[in-house]
């Protein structure tokens, strides 16, 4: 691996690290003002160091996607939504000490599955549709001769 490729996922990681903390945390705050008017309660510093945790472990996640040997994309999804998954389940859910009782724990790492499981549900079909229409582009070459059609 070469310094540009090193750069390049340095800056990835920030990228995707940034992007997903501002993206958690403006969520956060919209709920927490819905829920809150009189703006009683906010996000403290210490549970924003666990939200930029675990949007760094969720970064590194990322580059699930960027592993050559795993060839199917689903395959490369299933294993990101279980690993991002467990990193809720283990820094928002249970270090950050968010909940009160293991039923809530349980309770929140099932809402953030659902989410989570649709949004990546939507992913796949973006990917399976823009895969389908650049290999109707591509000619057709067999395999067996050497026509092409």
């Amino acid at each position: 691996m070469n310094k540009k490729q090193v750069v390049s996922y340095i800056r990835s990681f920030l990228g995707h690290t940034g992007f997903y903390f501002a993206l958690i945390v403006a969520v956060c705050n919209i709920i927490i003002s819905i829920a809150f008017p009189t703006g009683d309660m906010g996000i403290n510093t210490i549970m924003s160091n666990y939200i930029l945790l675990f949007c760094a472990i969720f970064a590194l996640c990322d580059f699930i996607m960027e592993i050559k040997f795993i060839e199917s994309y689903f395959a490369k999804v299933a294993i990101h939504f279980m690993l991002v998954t467990i990193d809720f389940a283990v820094v928002i859910a249970w270090l950050s000490d968010g909940t009160r009782s293991a039923k809530t724990i349980v309770f929140a790492v099932i809402i953030f599955a659902v989410c989570f499981a649709i949004v990546d549900t939507v992913r796949v079909i973006v990917h399976n549709v823009k895969s389908k229409k650049s290999n109707e582009k591509q000619e057709y070459t067999s395999i067996f001769t050497n026509e092409q059609k």
